[in-house]
């Protein structure tokens, strides 16, 4: 059977771009150049600012009683998004295999993944073997996939797919700002600008323009596991003790010493480093080292909502292997620190607070290549992991027919997951997603445990609602009030960021209705606190900040 377009394809997009594929010689060769060499200087800070940023050219100080901690101690929620990156172009047919299509076996006459190895997610749907640590994730319903995402008139470059995921701009338009860097700007900038002493988004990989804003970009960058540990134990990038013993190395440390002090983030990352460990294994790879460094920043209190981690390897042009191989193993090394991560989390409960997306910059061929592996494509599965989801599969499969140029045709635009995330996970009203977005986009109703803030949510019906206390700042007493539409037994407690109990508010039955509860700092230091309202059908929680 030979591949068709489909009707609504340009000609233009039906021929394969060049340097795609292996096949293209010098121009494939010079196509992954000009993508290394981003990615490099990405990783190294050194593409966009990366732990610190400017006004004006003139360099932010953090201010630890500032507006924009007051706004940030003010939303809704302390949910965490962590973004994880398939570099390379990840196979999505061999990730979520259509386990009934027989175009898929007929293309794929040596990496096909028999139905009888693939982990079943329904009828016709199948994980790859290599991922089956991600059976008790999708049993208890905290794993769904969004078939075959996408987006008009790819090109399957490398270094294009990468800006348009992080951007969410149309292809062949123009986009300097990051679609999580407009979220962080619309949030906490939106009464000027101002800073705070601990990072709005922390990278350990992935592209940095996702938290380019009109500020710089709002994201502290580490390359990996090792340099987290370095920047932490040394106070900054750079060691300073590692010098010669000369005059020149003399002058060396002292530039160091200035450097590393320059970096605004280094006490809070070292205090969360401190205070945050890890409750359970992970296996020995680079990966699951960067997913248990956030696990321990998360324990260890630090306030920041917004994370990305980078997994190569994923550009499969040849042996790319079928259940076992090279790919296989990029996926169950992904599977496998997903599972031990989320293990970890779950034994205090904070893996209730974090949502774990997948992405890759596109997919892969239909057709297997003469090297038993595939080229550069276009549509692509993404995956999400969380307790407050609403498991399954979503979006329609590519049924294999009607191609884009040979490929799987994108069947969900990927924005919506990014709008039905900032939604429904982080509580943006339905215009405010629209406006970081550039234009409305279908939500896809994968969370279950919504976050209704903004004006839109005293609309929908709430089971019990909690309020934002009142004042806020506040020294040193405060009020918070809840709303309940039936009457339960509920629990008020308050807890710093290192989640230890401070007081317990209330612990019994109410009626139905309004209440009103003060809180008292008494002698408790100025910072942050978490109060969390329990009842019988769900938990909600919020930030107060206290200044003395």
């Amino acid at each position: 059977m030979s591949c068709t377009c489909s009707p609504n394809t340009p000609s233009s997009a039906r021929d394969l771009r060049r340097g795609s594929r292996l096949a293209d010689g010098n121009a494939h060769i010079l196509d992954h150049e000009r993508w290394s060499r981003r990615a490099f200087l990405s990783q190294m800070g050194l593409a966009a600012a990366g732990v610190s940023f400017s006004l004006a050219g003139r360099p932010a100080r953090a201010m630890t009683s500032s507006p924009l901690l007051k706004a940030f101690s003010s939303l809704a929620s302390d949910r965490i998004l962590i973004l994880i990156q398939l570099s390379g172009g990840n196979d999505g047919l061999n990730t979520i295999i259509p386990v009934n299509n027989d175009i898929y076996y007929s293309r794929r006459p040596t990496i096909g993944i028999p139905k009888a190895q693939a982990v079943l997610l329904d009828d016709e749907t199948g994980l790859h073997p290599a991922m089956a640590s991600l059976n008790n994730l999708w049993g208890n319903g905290s794993m769904a996939v969004v078939h075959d995402t996408g987006y008009a008139n790819a090109t399957r470059s490398h270094f294009e797919g990468t800006v348009n995921l992080s951007t969410a701009r149309n292809q062949d338009t123009s986009e300097e700002s990051g679609w999580l860097g407009r979220y962080l700007t619309d949030e906490y900038f939106a009464n000027g600008f101002s800073t705070l002493d601990y990072p709005l988004a922390v990278r350990i990989g992935g592209p940095a323009t996702l938290f380019q804003s009109p500020f710089g970009n709002l994201s502290v960058t580490f390359g990996d596991a090792a340099q987290f540990e370095r920047f932490v134990q040394q106070g900054g990038f750079f060691d300073a003790e590692d010098v010669p013993a000369t005059v020149y190395g003399s002058a060396l440390s002292f530039v160091r010493q200035i450097t590393n002090a320059s970096y605004r983030y280094v006490a809070a990352v070292q205090d969360a480093a401190d205070l945050g460990s890890n409750l359970a294994s992970y296996p020995n790879n680079g990966f699951a080292s960067n997913l248990a460094v956030i696990a321990r920043m998360l324990r260890g209190g630090l306030p920041t909502p917004l994370y990305t981690v980078s997994k190569g390897g994923f550009d499969t042009h040849s042996n790319q292997g079928a259940a076992t191989g090279g790919h296989a193993n990029n996926l169950g090394e992904l599977a496998d620190g997903i599972s031990a991560f989320f293990e970890d989390l779950a034994q205090d409960g904070l893996d209730r607070r974090v949502m774990v997306m997948t992405f890759s910059e596109f997919g892969r061929t239909l057709i297997e290549n003469g090297s038993r592996g595939t080229d550069h494509g276009a549509a692509a599965p993404m995956m999400l992991f969380s307790p407050g989801l609403r498991g399954g599969l979503y979006g329609v499969q590519s049924d294999l027919v009607n191609l884009y140029g040979g490929d799987p045709l994108y069947t969900t635009d990927y924005r919506s997951a990014y709008a039905s995330l900032l939604d429904d996970w982080f509580g943006m009203s339905a215009g405010e997603t629209d406006d970081v977005l550039g234009r409305r986009f279908d939500r896809l109703g994968f969370v279950e445990d919504k976050m209704q803030v903004g004006t839109e949510a005293a609309a929908l019906p709430a089971l019990f609602t909690l309020e934002q206390n009142y004042p806020n700042p506040f020294n040193p007493a405060t009020e918070i009030a809840f709303h309940l539409d039936h009457p339960a037994a509920v629990s008020l407690r308050v807890f710093d960021l290192q989640g230890r109990l401070v007081q317990t508010l209330a612990d019994r039955s109410f009626a139905a209705g309004r209440h009103v509860l003060s809180f008292h700092a008494g002698d408790l230091p100025s910072g942050t606190y978490l109060y969390r309202l329990e009842t019988p059908r769900g938990l909600q929680s919020r930030r107060m900040v206290l200044v003395k």
